[in-house]
């Protein structure tokens, strides 16, 4: 007896382990599922658009408010969908070629 201790040579090692593995598996397989429903957009966060436009923090605020910059509020968080910030550029793009 080993008083308790498991060893990984132990066959209550080897099951649980096992079992982990299994569970690793069954979240990877979820967690790919998950990505499929959202795979098809990329959101980016507040700082993330803040960095990208260097604008501070009242200035993103207030193209939220006016409805400038398009955005979802999820538990709180504010993003912004990529391809709607994209797509904003582009409208709003000035080619300055003659």
């Amino acid at each position: 007896m080993n008083d308790g201790i498991i060893l990984r040579t132990s066959p209550e090692f080897t099951a649980l382990r096992k079992n982990l593995l299994q569970a690793i598996e069954r979240l990877d397989g979820l967690l790919a599922e998950l990505r499929l429903s959202i795979r098809s957009e990329t959101y980016l966060t507040s700082e993330e658009v803040r960095m990208i436009f260097d604008l501070c923090p009242r200035s993103l605020q207030n193209y939220r408010d006016n409805r400038l910059i398009p955005y979802t509020t999820i538990g709180g968080k504010i993003l912004y969908p990529q391809s709607a910030i994209l797509e904003l550029l582009e409208a709003n793009f000035v080619d300055v070629r003659r």
